[in-house]
């Protein structure tokens, strides 16, 4: 055994990504999970049951991008950001703010975690699902809505009914990246690839938001771009126009979305007191699927090394792999040990568990706590 008289506090942590929700669930007191049927992200495979939180007081209630309309939703031969798009999404939002209370001297609070998703597709899919008039070459569009038709999109109308649903409930975008929607780090560029998109499609979809993004920020009086806004997909583009129907603030009715959106890791690591239990550390261990650049763009691992920097306290990582990490980031970490490298990538499947367990302990052996 490594560390015998170690004391060890587990902190469970998430970044507005797949997870979220079960992480706030374990957190918040009185949030209760209730699931609901929806379209999946494709509209060619049936419904899916997807899962959302509300507190009993019904004045904060909990929705994931993920489990409506996320990656893993999606088998690997079906993932094209083409054809994927939100619609579930927007089913789930109009579900758990039909459940909120309003009323009374705050508004309701509606978390919505962005990240995870198996969708380049602008929340244009969740936009119309939720009300929203989308107009393209042939007239409105009454079917879902993917990334593939983005670029066609002329006009864009949003009934004042629709917002005047959302008023008094003030929804909040928790995002898992720092990327913006267009460019290089964009949504399309960065996170197409991994989602199914070919060099073809990753080039429609850049076109497409950007198209997608000036129909938007008409509606929502403020551009839809900034740090932050190319999370799942752009997703929380669509949404821009509802953000301002919740605002009691009348200066935030028209700030840019990046203004609006929030670190998810930041929100979750504060209900979870984060902070506190790293200060109280020697030393802090984590672990991820692939820790690569993405990881240190405001994902989870990346930002709990920045929150352990600022306290002095040590990080090892125990990641499935490591590919494409850069120098520097690499040396933020005191030891880096993946699971592929010292058990095999088989093993590492078949036995997550007792692999994590002998890896983490082959890192510790490599570290000290007089170092």
């Amino acid at each position: 055994m490594v560390l015998p008289r170690a004391d060890v506090f587990e902190a469970p942590i998430a970044d507005g990504g797949e997870g979220t929700l079960k992480v706030l669930a374990a957190s918040i007191p009185d949030l209760e999970i209730h699931d609901t049927e929806v379209p999946g992200p494709r509209a060619d495979r049936p419904p899916i049951r997807a899962r959302w939180g509300l507190r009993r007081d019904r004045r904060l209630a909990v929705v994931e991008l993920a489990e409506a309309s996320g990656l893993a939703r999606v088998a690997p031969a079906d993932r094209d950001p083409m054809v994927t798009g939100t619609a579930g999404l927007g089913h789930l939002l109009e579900t758990a703010r039909s459940r909120l209370l309003r009323g009374g001297p705050e508004a309701s609070e509606l978390l919505l975690a962005v990240g995870g998703s198996s969708t380049v597709d602008g929340g244009i899919g969740a936009a119309r699902a939720l009300g929203m008039t989308v107009v393209g070459p042939g007239g409105p569009d009454q079917r879902p809505l993917g990334g593939v038709d983005l670029q066609a999109v002329s006009r864009v109308h949003l009934e004042a009914s629709v917002l005047d649903r959302w008023e008094g409930v003030r929804l909040r975008l928790l995002a898992d990246v720092v990327n913006p929607l267009l460019g290089p780090d964009g949504a399309a560029r960065v996170f197409g690839p991994q989602k199914g998109a070919d060099e073809s499609s990753i080039e429609r979809l850049e076109t497409g938001l950007e198209v997608w993004a000036r129909r938007m920020a008409s509606l929502a009086g403020g551009p839809c771009l900034g740090a932050g806004t190319g999370a799942g997909g752009g997703g929380g583009v669509g949404l821009a126009p509802l953000l301002r129907a919740g605002s009691r603030v009348p200066g935030e009715r028209t700030a840019d979305l990046g203004s609006h959106l929030e670190s998810g890791f930041e929100v979750v690591a504060e209900i979870v007191e984060l902070r506190r239990r790293i200060r109280a550390s020697d030393l802090v261990i984590t672990s991820e699927g692939s820790l690569d650049r993405q990881s240190m763009m405001g994902k989870a691992v990346g930002r709990l090394v920045g929150m352990a920097e600022e306290a002095g306290i040590p990080v090892i990582a125990v990641p499935g792999t490591s590919q494409g990490l850069d120098e520097a980031s690499a040396a933020r970490f005191e030891v880096i040990r993946c699971l592929a490298d010292e058990v095999g990538a088989d093993a590492s499947w078949r036995e997550p568990f007792e692999a994590l367990q002998r890896t983490t302990a082959i890192a510790l052996r490599s570290w000290s706590p007089s170092d």
